[in-house]
């Protein structure tokens, strides 16, 4: 199929009982366009031109990626059919296409360009993926505070888990939470915060963490030490965290 047939192949799956819209209708409504013109394309008796095409793609979701491009890290979920033998009656059944399987990898792995190895995931976190940090993300990871890693205290402890996205990269503005790399083929990777100063010949990057005391700033310039590629200094943004309550 073309990318057109594609397109609303997708969208009628999406309709129906139990699924993401109840129906054709109910899916206007939500995509912000208008009934009758949803219906004539979902009926194949006419197309729609890019704005409109390219507003309902935005609406529910999705990205753009060319060939040449590292896929994204999270995957479509596929919930195993219920236990009808345990489940009350009545219960709802989860929708998957309203949920993302995060990997979850070592900080150097997470940090690092391209897929997320299989034998390098320790895990996959289930991420709700209409939560407003998270809609229209899916290149994501998540990364577990280490043990005795206390530089972002009180933000973060050790066990926390925090979800990077890995296709925002841009340090800007300044006091973003970001996964950061150190100088160096061997750079350590760590979660800090970010502000850049702009010199006269380079960009200077300052890593800096709650807890300032034990673990103080590091300053490094762009082109110096990593190249000029922001991508070998930073690994991505984090956008959502988990936390034990019961240290708070």
């Amino acid at each position: 199929m073309g990318f057109t047939e594609d397109v609303r192949q997708a969208l009628l799956d999406r309709i129906g009982p139990g699924k993401r819209y109840p129906n054709n209708k109910r899916m206007a409504d939500e995509l912000g366009v208008d009934p009758s013109q949803l219906n004539r394309f979902l009926k194949r008796e006419r197309g729609l031109n890019s704005d409109s095409l390219g507003h309902i793609l935005d609406r529910v979701g999705v990205n753009l990626a060319f060939c040449d491009e590292p896929a994204d890290a999270a995957r479509e979920v596929c919930f195993r059919p219920p236990d009808t033998g345990k489940a009350g009656p009545g219960a709802p059944e989860p929708r998957a296409d309203d949920y993302l399987a995060v990997p979850l990898a070592a900080p150097a792995v997470a940090a690092s360009a391209g897929l997320v190895p299989e034998e390098s995931v320790d895990g996959w976190v289930l991420v709700w993926r209409h939560q407003e940090s998270i809609r229209f993300r899916s290149n994501l990871v998540a990364v577990e505070v280490g043990r005795g890693e206390l530089s972002m205290a009180p933000t973060l402890h050790p066990g926390d888990v925090v979800l990077v996205d890995r296709d925002d990269r841009d340090p800007c503005p300044a006091g973003k939470i970001m996964l950061v790399r150190e100088p160096g083929e061997d750079g350590a990777v760590h979660i800090r915060r970010v502000s850049t100063r702009r010199l006269d010949d380079d960009l200077e990057l300052i890593y800096y963490s709650d807890n300032s005391r034990e673990h103080p700033p590091a300053t490094y310039r762009l082109s110096r030490d990593f190249g000029g590629d922001i991508n070998g200094a930073i690994g991505g943004n984090v956008v959502w965290a988990w936390s034990d309550m019961t240290r708070k």
